[in-house]
């Protein structure tokens, strides 16, 4: 049975087969340890871990500022993609998020991403878009989806 658990930093390692596995290296999304490891250092941050029998197979992370919260990226194992582990994570995010009395949770996304669907059903609205914003090696340039969910 999958739970939703608070990580830390020592779970960083473990995490990155799942950051690895889960973003498609064509767009660069997926963070390094030390871009998670100095993101989760900082003040007000998160990470939520999605295990299985002990074995991480999800992850999200975010950050706030005062009533605002970020979600910063939700990661799934590939071969556990569309059972809900996603879901899961994101139900628990903002269950904390409301709890702790935050108004309003931010992401991005790279337009074309599966995950735009996904968080549209969750109740998110397009805001806004950065044109460009992700840049790789093979010359695509998707642009970035702001979105927004009121609490």
């Amino acid at each position: 049975m999958i739970g939703i658990v608070e990580g830390g930093a020592g779970d960083i390692a473990a995490m990155m087969h799942i950051m690895h596995d889960a973003f498609d290296p064509r767009f660069g999304e997926a963070w390094t340890a030390a871009q998670c490891l100095s993101t989760l250092v900082l003040p007000d941050c998160q990470l939520l871990l999605a295990k299985d029998d002990g074995d991480i197979c999800g992850f999200a992370m975010s950050r706030w500022v005062f009533d605002h919260q970020e979600l910063l990226m939700i990661g799934v194992a590939r071969r556990l993609q569309g059972q809900n582990i996603g879901k899961l994570l994101l139900s628990e995010t903002i269950h904390q998020a409301r709890n702790a009395g935050r108004t309003k949770i931010f992401l991005e996304v790279r337009d074309g991403n599966n995950a735009q669907g996904f968080y549209l059903k969750s109740g998110f609205t397009p805001i806004g878009r950065r044109k460009n914003y992700y840049k790789n090696a093979v010359g695509i340039d998707p642009d970035a989806i702001t979105m927004l969910l009121e609490l």
